[in-house]
């Protein structure tokens, strides 16, 4: 009889499963140790991989700073925008979802983002979703109040999730004053910094943070995670010594004499004389439609041959030296004068025949070459170093130290260089043979108004954040004294005589104040090749002469039609621009002069907080009327400013006028406005009457005018 295998076949099976079981164990502990090794980084090449594909640092920028003129008005700020995206194959949005709402959606489109048609918004929707598109920027620049009526939309109501739509914020640069001082205030852009906006970059932009952003799908970045609990810093304010008034002013006479001489560019710049503060800047460059356009600072960064404007230092230098006195005089040879083989020649200036004699002071007057050149060559030709003190002293040597850096540097050839020559004194006497830029003839014409005491320029008085002033920005000296007090005086009557008897006379022949100036005519370099047939324009000074208040610079560069000399071209907007301040500037009419009168200026309608502040700042009387309403009306009686309530009803269009545009814009959010603007300044009109009922999201236009 056979034994049974049973006990056997048992064990091997036995043996079997052990086996079996042993390898599916040692495989799931291979699973094991693979997946802690990749979410722990062992393997780090694969896991850095993976991480630099769906992860990423960026940085968070905060809001920029704002820019504000002198009297507060608001010059550029940074206003939150909206981009809106949709994903259009999300996955909650199926098919038939997807077709019903299709033509709805296409028609909102057309009618709201106008660049295509309802037929080309619908063709591009299909096109999308067949494309398993994920990520489609719809449009730009959209308002907080037209995002809100946007997700009220089929699809787009159900958020990013279940509708795919979502909206990213960014922060739009916004200038109110449109073209003007566009080139003073600037912008930074990368690596690309121009005017106050590049030069206070570092204060308006604020502090950034970098936060980790991990990659969604359709090729989508969320944030996942910020630093500690941290934000990013907005910027901090400045507040610049600009006057938007005068900025009107210069930049409106400016390009009425730029179209009237056909000329190439120009510039003009307005600076107080006590302090050295600029109150407007104005660069103009004829474009190629023959318009003029802010497109470079020539007031900071053109350095050029000034010309007749440089005499008045070679009076100062002989003045100073006590080498030539009041009453003595100089030969001029019937106009012409050969000094070593350069000759020098003077023009007639409406005279039939030249004088034979001119002094110091008609030298000035006349602006004679034959003169001044003789008078400096006779007196510092053995000793040139003696002259060229004098422009160190004004600091024409050196870059001006000003907000707005110039990449550009003045150029003064010197005893010693390899450029000078017996005739370079003689040259520069006149203007010539050195290069400086219009800021800074301005500069030494305002030290001569101040009786020798030159001013640092600058345009950039205070710093601020949140309201409360951090930095007050004061005058500070560039240069103790550039000549004495008797001097100045004597320059002072040299320069009334330009334009009481000289070279500018019939420009400011019925001027109602005093002015003291000079105007210059220069030829333009072609570099070392000699000079070419265009001329350099200017005319330098202050006003009124007898207390100078402002001092300004005009030069208008090329003008081919109606004149070129300084007298024909640049004068007649020198006296402009002063005519105008003058007349509208209650700090130099002669009654406040003389302290017998006291008025205050216009305040705007707006925020009661913001007013008062304001009033409080200014020490203007206020009557207050308004049962702390937040919007309040002014008007002045009495020499006091009485604030009373704005009416302000729910779903009926305001009264914007005689708001600012900060104002205006905040009210219009609160109402659920959309506000459009054109202009500066103050709002004259509107195109929607006060007390119109209106629905959320309407569009209003208002304009602005000084």
């Amino acid at each position: 009889m056979k034994a049974s295998k049973t006990p056997n076949t048992k064990r091997e099976i036995f043996n079997r499963a052990k086996i079996i079981f042993g390898l599916i164990a040692a495989f799931a502990i291979y699973l094991v140790i693979t997946i802690f090794s990749l979410q722990h980084g062992y393997d780090s090449e694969f896991s850095l991989e993976n991480q630099k594909k769906n992860t990423r640092v960026s940085k968070q920028e905060g809001i920029r700073g704002n820019i504000y003129a002198s009297d507060g008005s608001l010059l550029a700020t940074s206003v939150p925008t909206y981009d809106l995206y949709w994903d259009v194959n999300v996955t909650a949005l199926g098919d038939i979802d997807f077709n019903k709402n299709l033509d709805t959606l296409a028609l909102l489109f057309s009618q709201n983002f106008t660049e295509k048609t309802f037929e080309e918004w619908k063709e591009k929707i299909l096109y999308l979703r067949k494309a398993n598109n994920h990520y489609f920027k719809v449009t730009t620049d959209l308002s907080f109040d037209k995002v809100r009526e946007i997700f009220k939309w089929p699809i787009v109501k159900r958020g990013r999730f279940s509708g795919g739509f979502w909206v990213e914020e960014r922060a739009k640069r916004m200038y109110f004053m449109g073209s003007l001082a566009k080139r003073a205030i600037g912008y930074s852009k990368g690596k690309y910094n121009v005017g106050l906006e590049g030069s206070f970059d570092s204060l308006l932009r604020g502090k950034s943070i970098e936060i980790m952003e991990q990659r969604m799908p359709g090729n989508i970045w969320r944030p996942v995670k910020i630093g500690a609990g941290l934000t990013a810093e907005n910027g901090k304010d400045i507040v610049t010594t600009l006057e938007v008034r005068f900025q009107d002013i210069a930049q409106h006479a400016l390009n009425k004499s730029l179209l009237e001489h056909d000329a190439d560019h120009g510039c003009a710049v307005v600076m107080e004389v006590s302090t050295g503060a600029i109150k407007a800047m104005a660069n103009l460059k004829k474009g190629q439609d023959g318009k003029y356009y802010e497109s470079m600072n020539y007031a900071v960064d053109q350095f050029s041959e000034p010309g007749s404007t440089m005499k008045i230092l070679s009076a100062l230098a002989l003045l100073e030296e006590n080498e030539v006195g009041l009453n003595d005089s100089v030969e001029t040879f019937g106009g012409k004068v050969k000094i070593y083989d350069r000759q020098f020649t003077d023009e007639t200036h409406g005279n039939k025949e030249t004088p034979k004699k001119y002094s110091l002071e008609e030298c000035i007057a006349y602006s004679s070459n034959v003169g001044i050149t003789q008078l400096v060559n006779d007196h510092f030709g053995n000793n040139p170093e003696a002259y060229i003190k004098y422009i160190h002293k004004a600091g024409l040597h050196v870059k001006p130290d000003f907000d707005i850096p110039s990449s550009n540097y003045p150029k003064i050839i010197e005893p010693g260089n390899s450029l000078w020559t017996v005739v370079t004194l003689p040259s520069m006497s006149i203007g010539y043979s050195l290069q400086i830029s219009p800021l800074q003839t301005l500069m030494l014409y305002n030290a001569i108004a101040n009786k020798g005491l030159m001013m640092k320029p600058f345009m950039v008085k205070e710093i601020r954040k949140d309201g409360k002033v951090l930095e007050t920005i004061n005058p500070s000296i560039y240069q103790k004294t550039i000549a004495n007090e008797k001097t100045c005086k004597s320059l002072n009557q040299f320069l009334e005589a330009v334009t009481e008897k000289g070279t500018a006379k019939s420009v400011f022949k019925d001027c109602k104040f005093p002015v003291a100036g000079k105007t210059g005519t220069a030829r333009i370099s072609k570099s070392s090749s000699g000079y070419s047939g265009n001329y350099l324009a200017s005319f330098a000074g202050y006003f009124p002469s007898d207390q100078p208040v402002y001092s300004i610079v005009v030069v208008i560069n090329s003008p081919k039609k109606g004149g070129i000399s300084g007298a024909r071209v640049a004068a007649p907007v020198f006296k402009e621009i002063a005519d105008k301040i003058y007349s509208t500037h209650l700090q130099i009419q002669p009654e406040l002069l003389t302290g017998k009168r006291k008025d205050i200026p216009k305040v705007l309608n707006g925020n009661r907080e913001s007013i008062l502040e304001l009033n409080r700042e200014f020490n203007i009387p206020v009557i207050d009327k308004s049962d702390k309403n937040k919007w309040i009306n002014t008007k002045e009686k009495s020499r006091n400013i009485i604030i009373s309530p704005k009416k302000i009803q729910p779903n009926k269009i305001p009264d914007f006028r005689g708001l600012g545009i900060k104002d205006a814009f905040e009210l219009a959010r609160e109402l659920k406005l959309e506000l459009h603007f054109n202009g500066y300044g103050r709002i004259v009109t509107q195109n929607i009457k006060p007390g119109t009922r209106y629905r959320d999201g309407r569009s209003i236009f208002v304009e602005l005018k000084p």
